[in-house]
């Protein structure tokens, strides 16, 4: 039996009394799978996984912080906060953009989910040799979590990475700044330990 299908049919065995479009996907899953509609079974078990996805897109990007004094968060179209990325296994990435009040600074907000790609991607850019190699490449403490934050002053761009339990990973890109401390500032108002909870960490 494929994995999905199993997934599916112990979600059905073992999910909510109360039922949603989620349920009733997973009831119709049930009902084609009793009936030897293995395919159809399938289709309504992709769909659920869809759903599920998006809840959980929504959820981490609950997580983004407000942004900090004299910054504001720019509206974004909803096909720009979030998107799949195959490559990652199924990861997403969703995205925020920030800006002074000025206009002349910016910081896009990115958080990426795809399992064992970011855990490479996270100790590939964490090691002392990569720090070593990286001009104004720097450790910095985000509460009790550990991120590479990196400045370039002739274009005062700065990029921040912080790595959540090598499922998550979340990049802050920064441009017309003076330093790294508004990625840092930005950073620590992240809802941490809600995106733990969203990745089972």
């Amino acid at each position: 039996m494929r994995p999905m299908l199993t997934l599916g049919l112990a979600l059905v065995l073992a999910g909510p009394a109360h039922a949603d479009s989620v349920t009733d996907q997973l009831d119709q899953a049930k009902q084609y799978y009793g009936q030897g509609d293995i395919a159809g079974a399938i289709g309504e078990l992709e769909f659920a996984m869809q759903e599920l996805r998006g809840r959980l897109g929504a959820a981490y990007l609950a997580t983004f912080p407000q942004p900090p004094a004299g910054w504001t968060l720019v509206p974004a179209e909803p096909e720009a906060t979030s998107g799949a990325m195959p490559f990652l296994g199924g990861g997403n990435m969703l995205k925020r953009e920030y800006r002074n009040a000025a206009g002349d600074a910016s910081i896009d907000a990115q958080l990426m989910t795809g399992g064992s790609f970011l855990q490479g991607l996270a100790s590939m850019f964490m090691s002392p040799q990569v720090l070593a190699a990286q001009p104004g490449a720097k450790r910095v403490r985000i509460g009790r979590e550990n991120a590479v934050a990196t400045y370039d002053p002739a274009e005062r761009t700065g990029q921040l990475m912080l790595d959540v339990g090598g499922k998550v990973s979340i990049m802050l890109d920064g441009k017309g700044l003076s330093g790294t401390e508004p990625l840092v500032e930005l950073a620590s108002h992240w809802d941490i330990q809600k995106v733990k909870q969203l990745a089972g960490l």
